[in-house]
């Protein structure tokens, strides 16, 4: 009911739209017709919105949305299961209360995304499985089954390539419990990695990279351990979720006194393992831009032990404790409020900020949002020549048209998508993109990190310079930059192209451009890594010394 109540699809929500409408038209898993990117994190999602595209009529964005939520209770009924199975046969009495399930219902941040058209919903549902399947390993399962249980933990890097660790965790623990034989074991890793390792051959191969481009544009690699901590405080300070994890614990710690020290103690354990690791990851690069959503799988792994609880007076006494906590927070006398100085954003209020509806939770909501961003795509469309397009920040109208580039054949508009979402659900398919924060342009995600960006907005430090979009595509027949760019001199822009015909750089663009051939699939996959791996200088005059080896005469 609480997520049905805060139901909305998001802007980032409406991304994965795109590429599916992309898929079911025939133009492959793409943003761009002219460009093989992967613009979603979340392989699964992608191919589940698909399938239901294809069988499902009415508003992609709002199946998204409903699939979400129901995904969602689905894993939660099911972590309830699990966890009542984990304390059948030794809890005190057969009566059960709930406990951590309950800062599920209250954390507004759970019920937000539990139907923002994200992979949220499916990764609550796969965490929910894994942690069904851990607590079966106590009925002794068949190799068969065993076997079936790794298909299962092996597809956490097509839900989230960052639930890798949760795979290797709950895959690690099954080994523990079972100890298979060495031909149990090799059919077990077969499993495990057959699917994921399957898409990745075809990621490399197909887009040039070994990861979704967000986690390239993202680094996600990097440390940035001063915002992940105060990412971290921002998701506890509005909840005082420290209330209910003190108090979770204490309940954790009268339930193990029950329980003899032996492998039993690795199944509950083991998801708690895995929040310590992802939560050890999102702070180590710093957190997101959405408040609180890359915690909430550490979030959910955490309370699974404990979501349901055994009946007794001490245990009793928590619950009605954290039931307590529950209404203060979930009230609605109680009112997120950040940090004024968060670099977060909970993404519920800016997006019914910005698209007036408190449940906009299908495409029209969010298309009718932006008339100025409609207007500018029917301006640019019945221009008599193709154009490149400059939005006003204000109201997304014409700032001004320029001449695009003839490379672009069959293409009569470059838009840029501020707003990639809505922008991409306007634009038509055959039209191009430019995805100004480098999450969906290879040459953007490559780029080095723009100064003082991602202190600003944590995940987008790869914004566009004008240099490198006037670079790719303006009419090289112009020579001057247009009015208005930042920056940007007729010597710099000269640069910025002769570097573009250079070296790795026009390498990593042919990559994604050139006909998938068989031959250029196998150059894709066998250069991947040094492709993953390359970095462009922002300044076009480095970048022309370091792919071109010489300035242009």
């Amino acid at each position: 009911m609480l997520g049905w109540r805060n139901r909305a699809l998001t802007d980032d929500g409406t991304i994965f739209l795109r590429t599916v409408r992309q898929i079911l038209a025939g133009n492959g898993p793409v943003f761009n017709v002219d460009e093989r990117v992967e613009a979603n994190t979340s392989t699964l999602w992608q191919w589940v919105l698909v399938l239901l595209g294809a069988l499902l009529p009415g508003d992609l964005g709002r199946i998204a949305v409903i699939t979400g939520l129901l995904m969602t209770v689905t894993g939660v009924f099911i972590a309830c299961d699990a966890t009542r199975r984990l304390y059948s046969t030794n809890a005190p009495t057969r009566w059960m209360l709930p406990a951590g399930v309950l800062v599920i219902f209250a954390v507004p941040p759970f019920q937000d995304f539990a139907s923002a058209g994200l992979d949220s919903g499916l990764g609550t549902l796969w965490l929910s499985a894994c942690w069904w399947l851990l607590v079966r390993l106590r009925n002794d399962p068949s190799p068969l089954e065993l076997t079936a249980h790794a298909v299962v933990y092996g597809l956490g890097v097509l839900v989230r390539p960052d639930l890798f660790l949760v795979t290797v965790i709950f895959f690690t623990a099954s080994w523990l419990l079972r100890r298979p034989s060495f031909p149990q074991a090799a059919a077990q890793l077969a499993a495990l990695g057959t699917l994921p390792i399957s898409y990745e051959v075809f990621r490399a191969g197909y887009y040039g990279l070994l990861l979704p481009m967000p986690a390239l544009t993202k680094e996600a690699g990097q440390t940035e351990l001063a915002a992940g901590l105060r990412y971290l405080r921002d998701f506890a300070d509005p909840y005082a979720l420290y209330a209910p994890a003190a108090l979770l614990l204490i309940a954790a710690c009268l339930i193990a006194k029950r329980h003899s020290l032996d492998r039993a103690l690795l199944v509950p354990a083991t998801p708690v393992c895995a929040a310590l690791a992802l939560t050890a990851y999102v702070t180590k690069v710093g957190g997101d831009y959405m408040h609180a959503r890359m915690l909430l799988p550490a979030t959910y792994l955490a309370l699974l032990p404990v979501f349901l609880i055994p009946c007794t007076r001490a245990l009793a006494a928590i619950t009605v404790s954290i039931a307590t906590w529950c209404a203060v927070v979930a009230g609605p006398w109680h009112t997120t409020t950040l940090d004024p100085n968060s670099q977060t954003v909970r993404v519920r209020v800016e997006d019914t900020r910005l698209t007036g509806n408190d449940n906009a939770d299908n495409t029209r909501a969010w298309t009718s949002a932006f008339p100025g961003l409609r207007e500018s795509v029917a301006a640019a469309l019945a221009a008599k020549t193709p154009v490149l397009l400059r939005l006003r920040p204000d109201d997304f109208r014409p700032d001004l048209l320029m001449p695009l580039n003839p490379m672009y054949k069959g293409t009569k508009i470059s838009i840029p998508g501020w707003y990639l979402g809505v922008t991409g659900a306007v634009v038509p398919l055959d039209q191009r993109i430019v995805e100004m924060w480098g999450l969906a342009h290879t040459l953007g995600a490559h780029l080095e990190y723009t100064p003082g960006w991602e202190k600003k907005l944590p995940g987008h430090g790869k914004l566009i310079d004008d240099v490198w979009l006037l670079a790719l595509d303006l009419d090289p027949q112009v020579l001057d930059p247009p009015p208005g760019s930042i920056a940007v001199t007729r010597e710099g822009l000269a640069a910025a192209r002769h570097a573009l015909s250079c070296g790795d750089l026009k390498e990593l663009l042919d990559s994604t451009r050139k006909p998938l051939t068989a031959g250029r699939f196998w150059d894709n996959l066998t250069g991947a890594w040094e492709r993953t791996n390359l970095r462009i200088p922002r300044d076009p005059f480095d970048a022309e010394r370091k792919f071109c080896g010489r300035r242009q005469p």
